[in-house]
């Protein structure tokens, strides 16, 4: 007979308190801290106008982001030349070695899914604040 599966955790976003980062802008509720996946590393960014997050890539993680609410533009290429417009209920993945940047148009929640689950993965290219 087959092993039963774990009852999954239920975790209510409303309940986890935003962090503030010394290297980011944006606040980060940490999903993933709370209830422990195995396989993916998911978290809520919280930001204000004109917030973004650090122009990065990863070496082996692709991230899916999904806007829960507000406007962003997802800067994508080394310089940001190729940009994706989103909006509540849009979302995309990002292949782990294509160079990304966030960036708030109106505030507002993403929800990102890291996967595999690689600690430190990220690359940063340039400080959300600029300079290197």
């Amino acid at each position: 007979m087959a092993e039963s599966p774990e009852t999954p955790t239920k975790l209510n976003l409303n309940s986890v308190e935003a962090r503030d980062l010394d290297e980011f802008d944006p606040r980060l509720k940490a999903v993933g801290y709370e209830l422990r996946p195995e396989e993916m590393r998911p978290s809520v960014w919280q930001f204000d106008p004109d917030e973004r997050m650090n122009r990065h890539y990863h070496e082996e993680q692709e991230e899916l982001y999904h806007v829960l609410s507000g406007r962003f533009v997802l800067e994508l290429g080394e310089s940001g030349e190729e940009e994706m417009e989103l909006e509540a209920g849009d979302v995309t993945v990002v292949a782990p070695e294509t160079v990304r940047q966030l960036r708030c148009v109106e505030p507002g929640e993403v929800f990102v899914v890291g996967a595999p689950p690689v600690k430190d993965d990220g690359v940063v290219l340039e400080h959300a604040g600029g300079g290197e």
